[in-house]
């Protein structure tokens, strides 16, 4: 990893991320991440780039060389250009290239490119077979527009060329295919253009005599139906036209009964209501509009009754004349009204008319002066007056009946016109349907005369034509070409070890810089020690070095003046801070997600400057597993954390002296058979809170947290937490489990401290203890010095059974007791 630039407070706390910023710098700082995935894992993108140009060299090598012979060809059309009504594009005459492709490889051009003398000394590598021949011709034959040509020109240039490893193939192929092509578009010029016309005309022949046929049926249909037909040639229904005119006639009778109802309505009203008979009949007289004087009263009802009984007997006599009205139009439909029969049938119907009305009128005046002779007449004026207002009661109320008499004639006829007009709708349909059948042939007809006439013009116009510009060139090599495929090559191992290279990144599963820490564990990164090589000073000839004995990883002491020294003490200006917003803050814990991250050389090298600062510091060992604080300080036969607990020896009596005044050390003594339940004692409590009076801070050092669980049990006790993290394989979901288990305990965590920030290589090819592996180093994580075995410790202490810690009980003695073997508590062991 990367050395931090940031020599001074190299921590801060976690931003508030949100989802519009985290998008956009996800987005800025995707090309970024690319690059620098690729540069990291370079070794799997060059590899892969060097394995494919050495196998584009091979192919080079292996690939035998090709030949290509290539011609031009002219292709003109004396079709006019066509306006595309889909597309809306201008169409040349000539051929797409592709409709020219598919001719190319037809079988009919290539057994004439076969059979072309080019290619008879040839035929014998092909077995005279025209067919093996057309698969070697599709692989090597190609038909290219040279410039811009296409179907929008009336003529265009194309190359034909021809690649293949025989060169003397080539050449007779091309200058075959080209005679071939040349021929075969000329031939299509005598098209079967005749075949089509002569098709045309058949039909044409066929479809004459039907049409002489229908029109012949149509005049007899015309002759023989009881149908009229006007001037325009429409068929008309004479009982509909007469249903039609009695239907008007019939509203308008209808509405002369209405008004005569009202009127006589109005009439009877006055006659009701009035005293005196003269002045009704004044009114009366204003509201029919006639004269009702006494002296004309008789005569005016007289005349009244008389022209109601003429009309009558004349729409009676109308009734008997209908038939011969009947037959007068349908003459007069058929042959005109200026043909002398229906001229003759008008002057005979006009002289029955006058006649019979003349006659009737006589009659009906006879017998109304009888009637007259022998009515008495009275002379009072009122009583006259009456009498005639009741004669135009009775006259209205007559002409009411009469009409009411003539709707239902008018009724009686229409129902017969309406079924005679029903009788001849047959021959309507009859004639609509022979119409129809009339204007199909004749559309049919016609589109044939049209095509007709299309298809003599495009054979006036001509066809396609096909013509050589350039002799066939001599065949050249034209491969393999060694730059482009090692390009190839090259750049498929490119494609391959780049993509090689991200799954490495993404297989890797780590941090790659302190943004992407603080956004993911939301904790600050307190500082980044660099990887340091431990070394002791030397000392000069008289000097004496206090700090021979101490681990040489402590670096603030046997290198004041390197990099990780003053990241140490940019760790420790962090902690100083933290601590002075906590009241009574002086605990600090500090732990690691795995083994090998380096928590205790900065627990320890955090002690040590904190010392240096003259504050009075305690450092204990609670890794009851694998103390390693008192291997660093050379402790490990002294009294520690295991006696305190189990009451053999005072707090005071566990603390030592190291060589720097102000720092002293509580080794971890001798380790227990039960770590886990001796930091749960009551005593450890106790013991923190009794050290909180004696020093300015206290240090823990804690076993890993995703090992064991003995430093969640401390994390509670402490006034923060301080993870060191080593950047490797699969530390990005370890450092994330960490920090919530430590949450989950309500650890107070103060931040992150990154180990090694600057070794290289380590997060790229870590081999240690996987996520889901905790559990395989739990029975591994012991003292590395050989703590099991007689190596390097007291003879008497190493034969000695297992300690168990389990408190002071209810004595509060502090004497030095022996060590309890295992077998004498009933305490398990979580080991």
């Amino acid at each position: 990893m990367k050395q931090s630039s940031d020599r001074g407070l190299a921590y801060s706390q976690a931003p508030a991320i949100t989802g519009a910023d985290r998008s956009m710098s996800d987005t800025s700082a995707d090309s970024t991440n690319l690059l620098a995935s690729l540069w990291r894992y370079r070794w799997a993108v060059i590899l892969p780039a060097i394995v494919g140009a050495t196998a584009g060299f091979l192919l080079y090598l292996k690939t035998p060389e090709t030949f290509r012979a290539s011609t031009r060809l002219i292709v003109e059309s004396d079709r006019p250009a066509i306006l595309d009504s889909m597309t809306g594009d201008v169409i040349g005459g000539v051929p797409s290239v592709d409709i020219l492709s598919s001719h190319l490889y037809s079988d009919r051009v290539v057994k004439m490119a076969f059979d072309n003398p080019e290619m008879v000394p040839l035929q014998e590598r092909f077995g005279g077979d025209p067919t093996r021949y057309n698969g070697t011709a599709r692989g090597g034959l190609s038909l290219t527009v040279e410039g811009t040509g296409g179907r929008v020109a009336q003529s265009f240039v194309a190359v034909l060329s021809f690649e293949h490893s025989d060169a003397e193939l080539c050449e007779a192929s091309v200058k075959a295919f080209s005679d071939a092509m040349q021929t075969f578009f000329n031939e299509r010029q005598k098209s079967s253009r005749s075949e089509l016309l002569q098709l045309i005309s058949v039909a044409i022949e066929q479809l004459h005599p039907k049409m002489t046929d229908l029109e012949k049926q149509y005049r007899d249909f015309r002759r023989d139906a009881p149908l009229a037909w006007n001037s325009q040639g429409e068929a008309i229904n004479p009982h509909r036209e007469s249903q039609l005119f009695l239907t008007g006639k019939r509203s308008e009778l209808n509405e002369q009964m209405r008004q005569k109802a009202t009127q006589l309505a109005a009439v009877e009203s006055i006659y009701s209501q009035a005293n005196d008979h003269l002045i009704a009949m004044a009114v009366i007289s204003k509201l029919l509009n006639v004269n009702l004087e006494l002296s004309n009263v008789e005569n005016e009802i007289t005349r009244n009754l008389v022209d109601a009984d003429v009309e009558l007997a004349q729409l009676k006599l109308d009734q008997q004349l209908v038939p011969l009205i009947i037959e007068r139009n349908k003459m007069a439909n058929e042959f005109g009204a200026s043909h002398p029969t229906v001229k003759q049938l008008d002057t005979e119907l006009s002289l029955m008319k006058s006649e019979l009305r003349r006659i009737v009128v006589d009659q009906t005046k006879r017998l109304m002066e009888i009637k007259k002779e022998n009515e008495i007449k009275t002379i009072d004026p009122k009583e006259k007056a009456k009498e005639a207002i009741s004669a135009v009661l009775i006259a209205a109320k007559a002409e009411l009946d009469l009409l009411k008499n003539q709707i239902l004639e008018l009724d009686k006829q229409i129902v017969d016109e309406r079924a005679a007009a029903i009788e001849l709708a047959k021959y309507e349909q009859d004639n609509v349907a022979m119409l129809r059948e009339l204007e199909r042939n004749r559309d049919l007809m016609d589109q044939l005369e049209e095509q007709m006439a299309r298809v003599s013009l495009t054979e006036e116009e001509g066809g396609t034509r096909v013509q050589e510009l350039t002799a066939p060139s001599r065949a050249g090599r034209v491969g393999p070409n060694l730059t482009r495929t090692l390009a190839m090559g090259t750049f498929i191992g490119l494609v391959i070890g780049a993509g090689l290279a991200l799954l490495l990144e993404m297989n890797a599963n780590t941090f790659r810089d302190p943004e992407e820490i603080s956004a993911l564990l939301a904790v600050p990164v307190l500082t980044h020690v660099p990887f340091f090589k431990g070394r002791i000073r030397k000392p000069t000839k008289d000097e004496i070095n206090p700090y021979k004995d101490l681990d040489p990883g402590m670096a603030v002491l046997h290198q004041p003046a390197s990099v990780a020294a003053e990241a140490i003490r940019s760790c420790r200006t962090a902690i100083f801070f933290e601590l002075a917003g906590i009241d009574g803050g002086k605990v600090v814990q500090v732990t690691s997600p795995l083994p090998g991250d380096g928590k205790t050389t900065v627990a320890g090298n955090l002690a040590c400057s904190i010392a240096q600062s003259g504050k009075r510091v305690l450092v204990i060992d609670c890794d009851l597993r694998r103390p390693q604080i008192t291997d660093n300080f050379a402790m490990k036969s002294k009294l520690g954390l295991s006696n305190v607990l189990n009451g053999d020896c005072d707090p005071s009596e566990a603390c030592h002296e190291t060589p720097l005044s102000t720092l002293q050390v509580m080794p971890s003594g001798p380790i227990p058979a039960n770590p886990a339940e001796a930091l749960t004692l009551p005593e450890m409590g106790e013991l923190i809170e009794l050290l909180r009076e004696d020093y300015d801070y206290v240090i823990l050092d804690t076993p890993p947290l995703l090992v064991v669980t003995d430093p969640s049990i401390t994390a509670g006790m402490a006034d923060g937490v301080i993870m060191a993290l080593r950047i490797r394989r699969k530390s990005k979901p370890n450092a994330k489990e960490s920090v919530n288990i430590l949450r989950s305990v309500g650890a107070n965590l103060f931040g992150v401290v990154i180990n090694n920030s600057d070794e290289a290589g380590t997060s790229d090819g870590y081999k240690g203890y996987g996520y889901y592996r905790y559990g395989r180093y739990t029975n591994r994580y012991r003292r590395r010095n050989g703590s099991d075995t007689s190596k390097g410790r007291d003879s008497s202490r190493s034969n000695m059974a297992p300690v168990v810690v389990k408190g002071r009980g209810s004595t509060s003695s502090r004497k030095a007791k022996k060590a309890v073997p295992l077998s004498m508590t009933g305490v398990d062991s979580d080991v």
